[in-house]
């Protein structure tokens, strides 16, 4: 079975888990070797790498995403 309209958040739905809050943290990773030649790039080249937990309202886990980002293509914004 493949996404739900090609969305992870409207398979969750379907399944009955709804997203209602999460967590994200952001640090720096030096790429390893592995992931240097995934996204070609220099092994230890500094990159954002970003965590997320995403829970229903009930506090279960219901997506748990690590994405490594180039920090030469994205910037973080913050409210609070």
């Amino acid at each position: 079975r493949g996404l739900r309209e090609g969305s992870l958040h409207q398979t969750l739905r379907g399944a009955g888990l709804v997203p209602d809050h999460g967590e994200e943290w952001v640090d720096i990773e030096m790429l390893s070797a592995e992931d240097a030649a995934i996204l070609d790039c220099a092994p230890g080249a500094p990159f954002l790498r970003t965590r997320r937990l995403t829970r229903a309202a009930d506090g279960r886990a219901i997506e748990f995403v690590t994405s490594l980002l180039n920090p030469a293509h994205f910037a973080l914004h913050l409210e609070f």
